[in-house]
């Protein structure tokens, strides 16, 4: 019985230290930076302003929405939330 104990040990022990090299891990210092807004800044917007708050899209980006087939940026996810609540509104305010 302590043979099968035994043996049941070092193989959970030999399982539980290998690891997987097939996948190489990427590190953070990998990837580039900033390109998720790098990203965002290339799209073509319907305004040139946060219709929300009222804030020039060049002066930075971190979400957007598309109604009515056109592309719109927010300077946050709560300009984009009052926003939703009620584009119409937004948009004859421009």
């Amino acid at each position: 019985m302590k043979k099968i104990f035994g043996i049941i040990i070092i193989a959970a022990f030999i399982s539980c230290n290998q690891t997987n090299k097939a996948v190489p891990e990427k590190k953070m210092e990998d990837m580039p930076k900033d390109s998720a807004k790098n990203n965002l800044a290339k799209l073509d917007y319907a305004s040139k302003k946060d219709l929300s708050c009222g804030m020039p899209i060049t002066a930075g980006l971190s979400d957007t929405t598309t109604y009515k087939g056109k592309l719109y940026g927010f300077c946050s996810a709560e300009c984009k939330a009052d926003f939703l609540k009620d584009p119409e509104a937004h948009l004859a305010a421009k």
